[in-house]
């Protein structure tokens, strides 16, 4: 077995390998590395395991993140929910467990050769010792109907009610092409105030652009309005039945009018209509009020594994940072225009 580093020429190994993987993400999609260069400068490196006769076996994607606040880190991946290691379905237990050896072991030399503070995966498998491992954030899978009157009946009775006064407020929701300059300048106004306002600095609009540029097949952009003004807006991401809303927002006005309720009700309507059998609500912190408004929808919990393996003595994660957490008390209390000038500089090091 060897392991090797997927240059652009051979992207078309790396699509057919992902595949073959059932256990491949979209965070192993090869556009994430065309929406993480373009749009902060970042390199890649996507390795393959290969054994004796070259045929592709398994694959890691890896982006190095370069932050002078929080150090380098190595990571798979970064901004999203999933990465690590994903094997050809027909790789036996053993030569499963060989791939992911030889891939780690590599990207462990990578790292040391980058001089990254961190190596970090997140993955649904769970890296072994010295990697240091975080299950503080839990995924929420909601398992799809195949109507949208038997997905309301399976709701819980609270979330049913909630959705009753929501068709009484009579908000209008519809859902865009991401691609649209109009669309996506609403999304990312109310995405970067909720961000402002929950104290992190957010992706700019290069991002992304960038970003539904690479997967505009995949993405639909939903807008909700109360008396004409876009008060919750989310992009939703289709890969391979599972519906996700890796992005969303809701303004302060949201609130009193159930906004991200109804957001959160058309992402599933359209994973529906789309075929799909499964929503993702992503992760969050246990016990966290985002946590108990995805539990509320009647979900199932599933743990995925944050491994992070320190190659520095001085090499904390961000979010274990005070400098961070003094950013994050502060930022909600800046002007939206600054933040929004501001943040996606601070938010490029911050692979979270």
């Amino acid at each position: 077995m060897s392991v090797v580093v997927c240059s652009e020429n051979r992207r078309a190994d790396w699509d057919d390998l992902i595949a073959q993987c059932a256990d491949a993400t979209s965070g192993h999609l090869w556009q994430w590395r065309d929406v993480v260069g373009s749009a902060y400068g970042f390199d890649s490196h996507y390795l393959i395991a290969q054994d004796g006769r070259g045929r592709p076996i398994a694959g890691a994607p890896f982006i190095f993140v370069r932050s002078f606040l929080y150090g380098s880190e190595l990571s798979s991946m970064p901004y999203l929910d999933y990465g690590g290691v994903c094997h050809a379905d027909w790789l036996d237990p053993a030569g499963r467990a060989a791939a992911q050896t030889e891939l780690i072991a590599h990207a462990r030399e990578l790292a040391s050769k980058l001089r990254a503070k961190r190596l970090h995966i997140r993955s649904m498998l769970k890296m072994q010792p010295p990697f240091e491992v975080s299950t503080e954030k839990v995924a929420q899978h909601l398992a799809l109907s195949p109507t949208i009157d038997e997905q309301m009946r399976r709701l819980p009775s609270e979330r049913r009610n909630r959705l009753k006064r929501i068709e009484k407020l009579a908000l209008g929701v519809d859902v865009s092409d991401a691609t649209d300059p109009a669309a996506l300048a609403d999304f990312c106004a109310t995405y970067s105030e909720n961000m402002r306002d929950l104290g992190s600095p957010t992706h700019g609009r290069r991002f992304f652009s960038n970003l539904v540029s690479r997967f505009r097949d995949q993405l639909s952009l939903i807008r909700v309005r109360s008396k004409g003004r876009v008060v919750a807006a989310g992009l939703a991401m289709n890969f391979r039945g599972s519906m996700m809303l890796p992005w969303s927002g809701a303004t302060f006005e949201a609130r009193p009018v159930y906004a991200t309720n109804a957001l959160y009700w058309k992402a599933i309507q359209l994973g529906i209509e789309s075929g799909c059998h499964t929503f993702d609500f992503g992760r969050s912190s246990v016990g966290s009020g985002i946590f108990e408004f995805k539990r509320q929808w009647g979900p199932t919990p599933v743990q995925p594994y944050w491994s992070t393996l320190y190659l520095s003595p001085r090499a904390a994660a961000p979010r274990q940072r005070k400098t961070l957490q003094t950013i994050s008390r502060l930022w909600r209390y800046l002007p939206l225009n600054v933040a929004r000038a501001v943040g996606p500089g601070l938010r490029r090091g911050i692979s979270n």
